[in-house]
């Protein structure tokens, strides 16, 4: 087996699909943001090695869990677990009126790619103060970047995110789209 096939493996993010809220004290909370509109509510998480997305609408509740560490959480309400490799879309409703749609994209780069593009995320990020987080490399742990950008609407809320990870120069950019279908 090639360094690189390992690399990816060990580098990627797991995307877990609940039909539930989940407790904070499953992850290390870098930042978050909670959006409140007439049709839904949200809590938005930025945590180490990825996001969480929880979300509820009338006596619908999911929650969106993209990390790169799925084995610490547990089975309980979980619709689906995807792996964010290669490009991905998926889309499912939940509860009969609220509609889930993602697209996932995992890219490995070069080392000269991999620092450009962080660098350009970084100040996009700062540009239009999105929700960051950047974790430095130590002996422990490797760097890596995450950032959220955050679009709420009436009837559906927007989340693109760009997780960049420093030891497998991977970037894996998802889309989510949750909507709220108007009478369902």
């Amino acid at each position: 087996m090639s360094n690189r096939t390992k690399q990816r493996r060990s580098g990627g993010l797991t995307l877990c699909l609940y039909q539930r809220q989940l407790h904070p004290e499953f992850f290390k909370i870098l930042a978050t943001e909670a959006v409140s509109r007439r049709a839904y509510e949200a809590d938005v998480w930025l945590v180490e090695g990825g996001h969480v997305i929880s979300f509820s609408a009338g006596k619908t509740t999911m929650a969106e869990v993209i990390v790169t560490n799925p084995t610490q959480l547990n089975d309980r309400g979980l619709i689906q677990t995807i792996p964010c490799r290669g490009e991905r879309y998926h889309e499912t409703t939940i509860g009969g009126n609220d509609r889930y749609m993602i697209s996932t994209q995992e890219e490995q780069l070069t080392q000269t790619l991999y620092d450009a593009t962080k660098h350009e995320i970084s100040n996009y990020a700062a540009k239009r103060e999105l929700m960051m987080a950047e974790t430095p490399t130590t002996d422990q742990t490797s760097g890596s970047l995450s950032v959220l950008d955050i679009e709420r609407r009436s009837h559906e809320l927007l989340v693109q995110s760009f997780h960049l990870f420093d030891e497998t120069m991977m970037v894996i950019k998802t889309q989510a789209i949750i909507e709220v279908i108007k009478n369902a």
